[in-house]
């Protein structure tokens, strides 16, 4: 599947608009090479990385998301440090992109809601489950029997939200790598070029 990329690699403006209209379009193509990003945090004196599913990207705000669970670590990780940072790789376009930014959770608020009634509800089991992610089991605990259902699991149910203010674009190619640092700065990005 052909994805917005950059054709003209020496216009930074550019460059910046064309990855928010790929995380834009990620965030509803589940076959998308970025739908499914790295997350990363530090916790416990280690980085902390996961795959996620990017639940939204709005160019306008800066923000990205995901969804989690309320017991989940990196949950409670980010009331001592809200820099999280999203790796996003397109190995047929070549293109890497590090973002990094703050943030903050909805739970129970208007956002979660709607989004648990949207659909997050039908592929939900892991939030009706008593115990909290990373949390030492049986092997049998690990089974959820239950039927899926909207009205159990939304207690345990978060939005991540995250707004970034720095990305690190990279282009891999034969004639010489080109490599960019953004950085969000009077109301707009700012690109340099930066050594690959």
């Amino acid at each position: 599947m052909t994805h917005p990329v950059t054709p003209e690699i020496s216009n930074l403006d550019q460059i910046a608009s064309d990855q928010w209209l790929s995380l834009a379009t990620a965030a509803h193509d589940r076959h998308h090479a970025w739908h499914t990003p790295t997350l990363a945090n530090v916790g416990e004196g280690i980085a902390q990385l996961r795959t996620v599913v990017l639940r939204s990207a709005d160019p306008d705000t800066r923000i990205l998301s995901c969804h989690t669970d309320s017991r989940s670590p990196k949950v409670i990780q980010l009331t001592e440090d809200s820099r999280f940072s999203w790796h996003f790789y397109d190995r047929d376009a070549k293109i890497q992109l590090r973002a990094y930014g703050n943030a903050w959770t909805h739970q129970g608020d208007e956002l979660a809601r709607q989004r648990w009634q949207d659909g997050a509800w039908r592929s939900a089991q892991c939030y009706r489950t008593p115990l909290a992610p990373g949390e030492t089991c049986t092997e049998a605990d690990l089974d959820i029997n239950a039927p899926v259902d909207r009205a159990t699991g939304e207690e345990h149910f978060v939005v991540l939200a995250c707004e970034i203010d720095q990305f690190d674009w990279l282009f891999l190619r034969v004639e010489g790598h080109r490599r960019a640092r953004f950085l969000w700065e009077a109301g707009r990005w700012r690109g340099e070029w930066i050594a690959a």
